[in-house]
């Protein structure tokens, strides 16, 4: 793939986003009506053609770094009781500081009424499967419902990502044993890889 082809499909989805408008995996699902579900009056909607149901406005796990574990806790808890349901989190955030206090800070809260998204800037499949492994165990849980690769700005990077040995081996084998339920960077990049 050219770099102009790669620059022309990230700007293109950066602008649908920054406009207002959403490209085509991140439609609505059929089945939505257009209508969006609320819980503690916090709108959710389908992620894209999954189906899933997330809360409008996300927990930013990368804010956890800056406070004690008791605040930490304290505020994933608030933020559940008014209607927050997708959390993200990445290793890169505060080298795994984030993933620590996120993981302890979920205790408590039933784990099937969340949606827990990470994330891996390894583009190797030795490298995407020891940090998903680290994951998983610095939060405390056996599934991700999003793993996505971060961070990806060359085309070089989708290309080792996507090859022999990339790091999409890695997410793809995670998903049949069950560690990961969802891959939207794998439909975002198999989609820059076609054009």
């Amino acid at each position: 793939m050219k770099r102009r082809s790669f620059l022309k499909v990230v700007s293109s989805a950066a602008a649908s986003y920054a406009l207002g408008t959403r490209p085509i995996w991140a439609v609505k699902s059929q089945d939505s009506k257009g209508e969006d579900d609320k819980v503690a009056g916090l709108p959710r909607r389908a992620l894209g053609r999954t189906g899933e149901k997330v809360s409008v406005v996300g927990f930013p796990g990368l804010s956890l770094i800056h406070y004690d574990q008791a605040r930490c806790t304290a505020g994933i808890h608030d933020a559940f009781e008014k209607g927050v349901n997708y959390f993200d989190v990445a290793p890169a955030y505060g080298d795994g500081e984030c993933e620590t206090k996120m993981g302890i800070g979920l205790q408590g809260i039933d784990r099937s009424r969340i949606f827990l998204a990470c994330k891996t800037k390894m583009r190797d499949k030795d490298g995407a499967q020891k940090e998903l492994e680290q994951s998983l165990k610095r939060l405390k849980t056996d599934y991700l419902d999003l793993y996505q690769m971060h961070a990806i700005r060359t085309p070089e990077e989708v290309k080792q990502a996507l090859g022999t040995g990339g790091a999409i081996e890695t997410f793809l084998k995670a998903r049949q044993e069950g560690k990961v339920g969802i891959l939207a960077s794998r439909h975002i990049l198999l989609r820059v890889r076609l054009r």
